[in-house]
């Protein structure tokens, strides 16, 4: 580190720096991923739920 970080005005007083808002595209990006997680999920409870997929098998 330099001796001029403490003048550097993206330093917070707690000593961490700001992060760089995400663009665009990179939030899209990140809904698509959460949104797609989320049907994973719940297509698994789904399946899950009604027999079909089972989690002890045996009977």
């Amino acid at each position: 580190m330099s001796q001029n970080d403490d003048e550097d005005p993206m330093l917070k007083p707690d000593g961490h720096r700001y992060e760089k808002p995400e663009s665009r595209e990179t939030r899209i990006n990140k809904e698509v991923a959460y949104a797609v997680g989320g049907i994973v999920v719940i297509v698994l409870a789904v399946l899950i739920a009604t027999g079909t997929v089972p989690i002890f098998p045996g009977g």
